[in-house]
């Protein structure tokens, strides 16, 4: 019989301990200092996203801004369409939204929860509530060490997370481990004129992104305003691709965001200006506020130094041409991603070190890698827990000896 240890309790090591679970000859541990799927609850703000409607599994792979073609072999196993028939098979329906984000009938992440541990229970995987300090192979054996006591073991799955623990491990074990860096967060802006519009957010919205004078990326999604910057889906991936970029204060990261829809300067400038003629008579914030929620047209009109209280008929051609510029491309300077905020991490075990069709590290025989402890990491929308699963799937398949 071989022992199994799951090192982590979060989506990745749960799905990872129940497919090696199904190999009677396994016995299997999963190790947390914690609560088992404790991580799980606050996804998809307590709703639990739990995957993204793309079966297409190289097109789901572009969600990831690092791991993308690591996650060909991956996804070809456990794919959406998997994702969605083990769950079924484990009474959690589900649905998909007009967005393709996937939810469970119910939008509680507890019932996922219960459902992941329902299957932990019939399996007799063994839960130790302990903290992994050091884990060492000896004589063809992992000697893992907990906070607690000591105890040798087979194999070891490491699915502690992106936090850093998991990476400490795989270090001492010989692993390369790429950088850590926060991903998926809100920015903080260098600009604070726009503070009064907190909470007011802009579906549709294209930026076009610029580090040191050079076009990093053009990305499109909802944006929403903060005290100390900008948020919202949009940011988050505007942070994720530019994770590894070292913007500051003095070396800013220039955001240029179209707010109407990605129409350009001149298309938006003559809409405007006809709406100006229709609405000679009215206040210039009022014919702006058509196009832009109004708080937020009152802060783009302080930005282009325009009177809102003008009348449309008697704005000049620089002030609409400035508002026109605000609306079209109205520029940020972010100075830092917002600490401690972070959804998920960049960085990890370098993928160069680990096999795709088992999740098995090359250095050391018996070591597994799952989940977000990997240099793999999705856009919002599913795309992280999909990791989880289907690398968890990946692991916990061969070693139940089914690859």
């Amino acid at each position: 019989m071989a022992e199994i240890c799951i090192t982590g309790g979060g989506p990745a090591g749960v799905m990872a301990a129940i497919f090696a679970a199904q190999n009677p000859e396994n016995k299997v541990y999963i190790y947390d200092k914690g609560i088992i799927l404790n991580t799980l609850l606050p996804t998809g703000g307590g709703r639990c996203n739990l995957a993204f409607g793309e079966y297409n599994f190289k097109e789901l792979a572009k969600f990831y801004p690092r791991g993308e073609k690591f996650l060909y072999s991956v996804f070809s196993r456990f794919s959406t369409a998997d994702t969605l028939e083990f769950f079924e098979k484990i009474g959690v329906k589900t649905y998909t939204q007009e967005d393709l984000r996937i939810f469970p009938v119910t939008d509680c992440a507890k019932d996922v929860k219960q459902a992941l541990l329902k299957q932990l229970d019939k399996k007799n995987i063994k839960k130790v509530f302990e903290k992994i300090v050091d884990i060492k192979k000896e004589n063809e054996k992992f000697v893992v060490k907990t906070d607690k006591n000591t105890r040798e073991f087979d194999s070891v799955v490491v699915a502690t997370g992106g936090r850093g623990t998991g990476q400490r491990l795989a270090k001492g074990l010989g692993h390369n481990i790429v950088e850590l860096r926060p991903a998926l967060s809100s920015l903080i802006t260098r600009e604070k004129d726009f503070a009064q519009v907190s909470g007011i957010s802009v579906k549709n919205v294209t930026a076009q992104v610029f580090f040191e004078n050079k076009k990093v990326k053009t990305l499109t999604g909802d944006l929403l305003f903060t005290h100390t910057g900008i948020s919202g889906p949009l940011v988050y991936k505007i942070s994720s691709y530019c994770a590894y970029l070292d913007f500051c204060k003095d070396n800013p990261l220039k955001i240029e965001l179209n707010l109407v829809g990605g129409r350009d300067f001149a298309e938006f400038d003559a809409v405007f200006l006809n709406a100006l003629k229709n609405n000679a008579q009215k206040e210039t914030l009022n014919v702006l506020a058509d196009f832009v929620p109004k708080n937020l047209a009152l802060a783009i009109l302080c930005r282009a130094c325009t009177d809102p209280k003008t009348r449309a008929g008697q704005l000049s051609g620089v002030s609409r041409k400035a508002v026109s510029k605000c609306v079209s491309a109205l520029t940020f300077n972010a100075v830092s991603l917002t600490r401690g905020e972070e959804i998920v991490t960049a960085g990890g075990v370098d993928l160069k070190e680990i096999e795709s069709k088992t999740m098995e590290s090359k250095l050391v025989k018996g070591l597994y890698f799952c989940g977000e402890v990997i240099d793999v990491d999705g856009l919002t929308g599913g795309f992280n827990l999909q990791n989880c699963w289907s690398t968890g799937f990946v692991a916990g398949c061969a070693l139940r000896g089914v690859v």
